[in-house]
């Protein structure tokens, strides 16, 4: 069976996923907009990741608020408001940032159906429509509105069901954090680690035996287009 789809991560794959430097200046932040300890809610941002991951907490400002209380907060509708406004902010210079495009536009030219399939907050399902990475993709599937997060097969089996394609039809791309690589793996796909040096905030899967590129571009490398234009066309 050939590949018809590739499936990606989305940070440290397609776009930085910030450093904790980055990420706690903005913690700070908003820990000043909600009037709580700086250092107790960094900490607890760092402690909820799971729950913020699997979206437990609900919308980004029933998180903030939800955050909030557990420090003995009770910020009104204008501070939650600035504090959401930041952790959007955040989340959309990382996604700017992007690497990707040249890349996932050759895919789309080649006749590759695209999809994401991402362990993030809520902030990057609510970011993700208004950026340019969105704008390459059929479909996104992201745990904190599945509720699942890699290597569960039933959120690579989100992207692979709304493009209609069986997974050993796809090819997964990731720099291996979540053990993404071994799960997509399991489910037929064939997958490939980006395995790229300075990736600030990504992660990295040092236990991984197969397949390996060092930057995205070499992924062209390996696909072939789908459809060879026939003689004179």
């Amino acid at each position: 069976m050939g590949y018809s789809a590739v499936l990606f991560d989305l940070y440290g794959t397609l776009a930085p996923g910030g450093t904790r430097a980055t990420r706690d200046a903005v913690s700070l932040q908003v820990a000043d907009d909600l009037g709580v300890d700086p250092t107790a809610f960094c900490d607890l941002v760092r402690d909820t990741f799971l729950d913020r991951t699997l979206g437990r907490l609900g919308s980004l400002e029933e998180t903030l608020r939800t955050l909030a209380g557990r420090l003995g907060g009770s910020p009104d509708d204008a501070a939650v408001e600035r504090a959401v406004g930041r952790r959007l902010g955040m989340t959309a210079s990382l996604l700017e940032q992007t690497w990707a495009l040249e890349v996932l536009d050759e895919l789309r030219d080649r006749g590759y159906a695209l999809a994401l399939v991402s362990d993030c907050s809520v902030e990057t399902a609510v970011v993700w429509p208004t950026t340019a990475l969105a704008e390459r993709f059929q479909t996104a599937a992201f745990s904190s509105v599945h509720g699942v997060k890699k290597p569960d097969a039933r959120l690579y089996r989100a992207a692979t069901d709304v493009l209609g394609v069986e997974p050993e039809e796809c090819v997964y791309v990731g720099d291996g954090g979540s053990t993404e690589l071994p799960g997509a793996a399991a489910l037929g796909m064939r997958a490939i680690w980006l395995d790229h040096p300075g990736n600030d905030g990504g992660a990295a899967d040092p236990g991984w035996s197969g397949e390996a590129i060092h930057e995205l571009r070499e992924l062209l490398g390996l696909l072939r287009p789908l459809h060879v234009p026939a003689p004179g066309d």
